[in-house]
């Protein structure tokens, strides 16, 4: 009776395990399975101006009259117009976890800069990060020239 019990105890554990394993593949194929999608960008300024660049437009020039105000740039929101069900909502990104934006200002002649000010050229770099599962890496690029 004892070496019965054991034998139905030994079956029911390996099942357990069989359909946890099962279980744990199911999860990863569906994360590795998840579909990303094009991302639409749309980058504000401190002085109210807005930018969009929707899928296909990577590069964006603006002239900007010189006016002594400095002036800085974010992803305001974004959009992912092949999405099913959220093609038309913008969403503000969040800052944190795997679905971010980079950005960063550089000006010709002299590298990294915090702000947009002087007269010169300037580079705004936006990046929609590789590590998102939502969406396609992209990169965009608004140069502005303050003249």
């Amino acid at each position: 009776m004892k070496k019965i019990f054991s034998v139905i105890l030994c079956a029911i554990a390996a099942l357990c395990l069989c359909l946890g394993i099962a279980a744990c593949g199911g999860q990863q194929n569906e994360q590795n399975g998840q579909t990303k999608y094009d991302v639409a960008i749309r980058v504000a300024c401190s002085d109210g101006s807005t930018y969009t660049f929707p899928v296909g437009e990577d590069e964006k020039h603006v002239t900007i009259p010189y006016d002594g105000i400095e002036r800085t740039y974010w992803v305001d929101s974004y959009n992912l117009p092949d999405h099913p069900r959220w093609s038309d909502k913008w969403f503000s990104p969040s800052g944190e976890g795997a679905n971010v934006f980079d950005t960063s200002i550089a000006m010709e002649g002299t590298g990294e800069v915090a702000s947009v000010c002087n007269k010169g050229i300037y580079c705004v770099n936006v990046y929609a990060d590789n590590t998102s599962d939502i969406w396609n890496f992209r990169h965009v690029w608004l140069f502005i020239t303050v003249e």
